[in-house]
């Protein structure tokens, strides 16, 4: 197995920071948004091909941006607009 890209390394780490400080605000307390988001982050960590680490990546920014999209089940924060597909992730 080759050493991980350190490049993808470090966008995975920036979107999971980026994500959990968005959980702040999660309505049923940010304890609970951090498990689920540790969780569908740890259930990607078998992941070696670079092609699929990156779609994960835009994943998760397309989560982190709240867009719609009618494919995935969207969790959505009624103290903010911010929509969070934690399942997906």
């Amino acid at each position: 197995m080759p050493p991980p890209n350190p490049v993808l390394r470090r966008q995975v780490i920036q979107v999971y920071k980026d994500l959990l400080n968005l959980g702040k605000d999660y309505p049923q307390g940010f304890s609970y948004f951090q498990r689920r988001l540790h969780k569908a982050f740890s259930s990607q960590t078998n992941l070696e091909d670079e092609q699929e680490i990156k779609k994960g990546i835009e994943r998760a920014e397309f989560v982190k941006k709240g867009r719609d999209d009618s494919q995935s089940a969207l969790v959505m924060f009624p103290l903010t607009t911010v929509h969070l597909e934690i399942e997906a992730l």
